[in-house]
C-alpha cells in the first residue's frame, strides 16, 4: 500500500459517517392511510390509527394534513392522478385496447375508467365523496379537472369537428358529450359494485363486470353515430288559422 493510499483510508476512517436520511413521514402516513382506507372504508379511517400504523407521533397526521379530511383529501388528489395517469395511458396507445379510431379511443378510455374502479373501489368511492373532503383544496381540484379533462379531449376528437361542421351556429358540445359519458361509465362502477348489475346479464351467471364493458361498446357505438340533434327530435311549430 503507497503512502497515499494509506493517508486515504485513514481519512475515511476519520470523515464522520453520513447522517442517517430522516424517514418521509408524510409518505408513510399517506400509506398508512391507503391501507385502513383498503381494509375499513373512509368511514373506518382515524388519525391515531393511521399514526399508529405509520410508526409516528399521534401529532404527526395533523402537522402533515391538518385534520382527517386533509388527510382523505391528499389520498383522493393521488387517487385523480392515478385515474387521470391512466385514462392517458389508454388514450395515447399505452394499452392493446387503444385503436386510431376516435371513438375506438372512447371505448379504451371506458374500460380504463372501469378497470380503475373495479381495481381500487375504497379509493374510487372517496374521490367522489366531497363531504369527506376539502372539496375546494386547489390540488383536488387540479386533479380533478386533470382526469375529466382526458375524456374532454377524447370525446372532442371523437365528436367535435363534425358537430361544428353540422350545426355551426350552436358551437362543440363536447363538453355535455364528456359528461355524460362520464356519467355512465361512473354509475356502471357504483352499480357493479353495489350489486345491482347482478343478474341483468343475458344470462343469470353472467359477471356484471363483462355486462358493463358490453354496455360501454353499446355506448361507444351511439357516440359513434352521431347524437341526435335537438333541432331534428324538435316538434314541428303549428301553424295558426288565419280570419
Amino acid at each position: 500500500m503507497t503512502a497515499e493510499s494509506t493517508h486515504d483510508a485513514v481519512e475515511d476512517r476519520a470523515r464522520p459517517a453520513a447522517a442517517p436520511r430522516p424517514p418521509d413521514v408524510r409518505a408513510a402516513l399517506l400509506d398508512s392511510a391507503r391501507q385502513e382506507l383498503g381494509r375499513h372504508g373512509a368511514a373506518g379511517v382515524s388519525l391515531r390509527a393511521v399514526a399508529r400504523h405509520a410508526g409516528v407521533s399521534h401529532a404527526a397526521p395533523k402537522h402533515h394534513f391538518g385534520d382527517r379530511a386533509g388527510l382523505l383529501t391528499a389520498l383522493a388528489v393521488d387517487g385523480h392522478r392515478q385515474l387521470a395517469a391512466r385514462l392517458r395511458s389508454a388514450a395515447t396507445g399505452g394499452t392493446a385496447e387503444a385503436p386510431d379510431e376516435p371513438t375506438g379511443r372512447i371505448a379504451a378510455l371506458a374500460r380504463a375508467y372501469l378497470g380503475f374502479g373495479f381495481d381500487e373501489p375504497a379509493l374510487f368511492e372517496l374521490m367522489f365523496r366531497p363531504d369527506q373532503l376539502h372539496r375546494d383544496d386547489p390540488d383536488l381540484v387540479a386533479a380533478g379537472q386533470g382526469s375529466f379533462g382526458v375524456l374532454v379531449e377524447a370525446i372532442d376528437d371523437a365528436t367535435g369537428d363534425r358537430a361544428a361542421r353540422e350545426h355551426p351556429d350552436r358551437g362543440r358540445p363536447h363538453r355535455d358529450v364528456a359528461l355524460i359519458a362520464w356519467a355512465f361509465v361512473h354509475g356502471l362502477v357504483v352499480l357493479v359494485r353495489d350489486g345491482a348489475l347482478d343478474g341483468a346479464g343475458r344470462t343469470a351467471s353472467a359477471d356484471p363486470r363483462d355486462l358493463a364493458s358490453s354496455l360501454t361498446d353499446t355506448f361507444t357505438a351511439i357516440l359513434r353515430a352521431g347524437p341526435v340533434s335537438a333541432r331534428s327530435r324538435a316538434p314541428a311549430p303549428r301553424r295558426r288559422r288565419s280570419g
